[in-house]
């Protein structure tokens, strides 16, 4: 799944929920985070710090999406969209972050 952000929400943020993880994109920095999902600690214990990105490639055909991170091209993460049916975890869902969860972990 991909929102973008919601009224009081940062400009230029982009949330996209894969099966075990929230991915949070601050467009205009170009950086990205990662929170994984189904831990029972605080969301910013299990979240990676800001990291550069180049671009974000989402698939047309799939739910599948890439982080480019360095100019060549080289450097990827690539990870798919969960949604209902998901081929990827079998339908599987961990627990999703709440909007005052993905609040603080972009003032982190």
């Amino acid at each position: 799944m991909v929102s973008q952000p919601a009224m009081g929400d940062p400009v230029g943020l982009l949330v996209i929920d894969s099966c075990h993880s929230t991915w949070l994109f601050d467009v205009p920095a170009l950086r990205f985070r990662r929170m994984l999902k189904g831990l029972d600690v605080d969301p910013s214990l299990a979240a990676t710090e800001w990291r550069p990105y180049v671009r974000l490639e989402l698939a047309e055909d799939s739910d599948s999406f890439v982080v480019v991170l360095n100019e060549a091209g080289t450097r990827r993460i690539r990870s798919w969209r969960h949604g209902d049916d998901c081929e990827q975890c079998d339908g599987e869902r961990t627990t999703e972050l709440s909007v005052e969860d993905i609040r603080r972990l972009t003032n982190a």
